[in-house]
Order: structure tokens, then sequence, then C-alpha cells
């Protein structure tokens, strides 16, 4: 009994074993060894248990590294990449699943990133040697952005933060770190914003006095002049005239965008909107430029009439400028479409959005004009304020909205999206 019975905890068989009914040697091992078995049992029931729970808890945290946002990444004592999440990917604009196990360093794209990152745990060394103590270290580290191929001039924004990790073999690291450039560039904004209140208070209080003074030369001493020395008069105080009407509208676009009103949401047919705004440029549109797609049936957004014409309005005028720019003979051709977008959101229920698309063939966005669009005073336009965008920004996002900036795959030009996600009750 005792031999069949060894033999199956030997096949991973811990079942109980019938009892010898005796008081000997023989059924106190009988027993002993049933006690046994069941301890055996329970100690693989408990193993087992145990290893579905870590199982779980690893599903679950990969589950939440690879819907996290920031991204997470693992090295080794040499700096070498252990794993990393999506979002690293993502933010860091490169595959790493084929550089796992590689130093850092040896990847290319990476070098002010690794030099940044080795400094700050240099210095966390030092801080623990000196203060006793090794606690985690945070840093705003900037790297070149990269779009397509081609490097920008403009910064990604890192908020990372850097720890040791204690491993059986040594020492490890871990760095978690987040893309905060629109954080960035929204402070930006609002610093600007403050820049434009003032500009526009301290510009315009002596461009009256300017002006009627030119004027008033201009009426004085017409009559007491004569050629070329009237003409001359003429000349520079019409300049004059003129450059204080720029500077005013300058001033005024200033003004508009430190303070924008806040947006009045009412109901808005914006196909009706849109038609209404485009008849201005359809109109006169002898070459066919504008091309119109309105989905029948789209349902009315929550919108501020007269802010939402700015927009579409800017929109037109920077596609027309764009197309202006070309000097290849191509026909200028403009598209705008409106759409429903069905999508379910956090809670499962379905949604509706609805999404306006302005398309050109103008010359697109520049990498470096395409990753600050929305900032002010960002511009490629010789006469521009680079206020366009920004103001146009700052309308949808005072509606809810999103707007995405693109330039186009099938052709050349620029492609805008924007969609508004407050519908009328109705």
């Amino acid at each position: 009994l005792l031999a069949q019975g060894t033999r199956a905890v030997a096949e991973g068989d811990f079942s109980p074993r019938p009892i010898v009914a005796s008081n000997d040697e023989l059924g106190t091992l009988t027993k002993s060894f049933n006690t046994m078995t069941r301890q055996l049992l329970d100690a693989r029931i408990a193993v087992e248990k145990n290893r579905a729970e870590l199982e779980n808890a690893k599903a679950r945290l990969e589950s939440v590294l690879a819907n996290m946002s920031a991204g997470v990444m693992v090295l080794d004592g040499h700096f070498c990449l252990v794993t990393c999440n999506e979002s690293v990917e993502r933010i860091l604009q490169h595959d790493f699943v084929q550089h796992i196990g590689q130093q850092l360093d040896s990847i290319a794209g990476l070098t002010p990133f690794v030099a940044a990152i080795t400094q700050a745990f240099s210095e966390q060394s030092a801080q623990a040697v000196a203060n006793g103590s090794s606690l985690h270290w945070q840093k705003q580290i900037e790297i070149p952005r990269q779009i397509g191929d081609s490097k920008t001039d403009h910064d990604i924004t890192l908020l990372t933060r850097g720890s040791r990790l204690p491993v059986k073999d040594g020492t490890g690291y871990i760095l978690v770190f987040d893309d905060i450039s629109d954080v960035i560039s929204a402070e930006r904004s609002i610093a600007w914003g403050e820049v434009a209140r003032r500009l526009a208070h301290e510009i315009k209080n002596p461009l009256t006095p300017i002006q009627l003074s030119a004027e008033r030369l201009q009426m004085k001493l017409a009559d007491k002049l004569v050629p070329p020395e009237s003409d001359l008069l003429q000349r520079s105080t019409t300049t004059i005239v003129n450059q204080v009407a720029a500077m005013k509208r300058m001033v005024d676009d200033f003004r508009n965008y430190a303070k924008t009103p806040p947006a009045v949401l009412q109901e808005l047919d914006l196909n009706g909107l849109i038609s209404e705004v485009l008849h201005l440029y359809i109109a006169g549109d002898e070459r066919d430029i504008v091309h119109v797609s309105l989905a029948p049936d789209l349902p009315h957004v929550m919108g501020d009439e007269t802010q939402m014409r700015q927009v579409i309005h800017n929109l037109l005028q920077n596609a027309q400028d764009a197309m202006a720019e070309r000097k290849d003979g191509v026909k200028p051709h403009i598209d705008v479409t409106t759409e429903a977008i069905h999508y379910a959101s956090a809670d499962g229920r379905d949604n509706t959005a609805v999404r306006i698309t302005v398309k050109d063939n103008g010359t697109g966005f520049s990498p470096n004009i395409l990753a600050r669009a929305f900032e002010p005073y960002v511009t490629s336009k010789a006469r521009g304020t680079g206020l366009g965008l920004a103001m146009v920004k700052k309308i949808i996002d005072e509606h809810g909205g999103r707007i995405e900036l693109q330039n186009r795959h099938d052709t050349s030009g620029a492609k805008i999206l924007i969609l508004l996600l407050k519908l009328a009750p109705n």
C-alpha cells in the first residue's frame, strides 16, 4: 500500500490513501504518509493559487503599462534596455522592440536623452552618498523632435522621473516620462496672451496722435510747397497713415487674441453656417476653386455662431494663402466637408460628434510650423501675425472640441480636422 502511494506521489497524485487499521508501526506510518500527502496537496493548491494570482497581477500590470500615456522604461545596471511599454515608442518615435538588450546610447537619435538621464542618475548617486538617501529624481529633458525623416528646430519636452531598482545581480533603473510639450505650449500661449494685452494697450495709445499729426502736416504744408517737395510730402504722409492703419489692425489682432470672449453656446446649424460663409468665396470663384460636400441631416451642434464663423473664415483664408504660394501652375483646389462621426463613450453608450475637414493643395505645413502651429506668432507668412490658428485653437477649445493639423499624403497641401463633441439636445 505504501509502495503504491509512493509511486502515486512521485507521479503528482497527492490524494489520501487507505489507512491500515492497526496500532503498530505500519499503521502509524500510513497515517503519517497521508498527513504528508495532504500537506503536499495543500501546498500545491496554494502554489497554484499564488501562481494564478501572480499571472493575473502580471496581466493587469502589463495592461496598465500598455494603456498608460506615460512611457515606462526599465534598464539594467549597464543602461541596457530590459523592457518598455508602447508609450515609449510613441513618445520617442522609435521602434524599441528590436533594441531589447542593447545599450541606450547605441540607439540612433537618443544621445541627448541618454546623456540627460545618465547625468541625473549620477547626481542621484552623489546625493545618496552625501545625504544617506537614494530618492528618485525628476527633471525636464528636451530632445529634438522628429517628424518623418525631418528634424525640426523645436524640441520635445519630457517630464522624466527616474529611480534605482534593487535586483539580484546588482542595480537596475526605471524611467517614467511623459511628453509635456502641449502643456509647455499652453503655458506659453497664456504668457503670450498677457504680452498681447500689454502690447495692445501700449502701442495703440500713440497711434492716433501720429496719424493726426501726419494728416495735419499734409493739410498745412500742401499749399505751401511745390513739386517735387509737395510730392515727397504726399508720399511720406500717406506712408505714415497707411502704416498706422496696419499697426492698428495688428493691435486689434493682439487685443482679440488676449481678450477672446467666452463662447456663448447655442444650437447651431453648422451646414447652414458653412454654406453662408462659403457663398462669399464661391460667388466670385470663377476658377472653381472651392468644393463643398456637406453631410445631409447633420446633427446640430452647440456653438457660438460668431466665433465659428471666424474659424471657417480663417481656415479658408489660410488655404487660399497657401495655394497662392505655389508657383508650379497647379490648379488651386479647396475641399470643405462635414460628416457625423459615431463612437462609443467611456461608459459604453453610443455617441455622435460632428467633423469639419478643410483640405487644400497648397504648399502644406513645414515640419517646424507643424510642430508649433497653434502657438501665437508662429507663421511662415511674410506679413502674418501668427495669431490666426492660435485664435482658431482657442475657439475650438472653448467649444470643447478638438483640432488637428496634417500634411496630405495623397498630394501636396494641408488638411485640418475639427471635431465638435457637443451636440444640440434635440
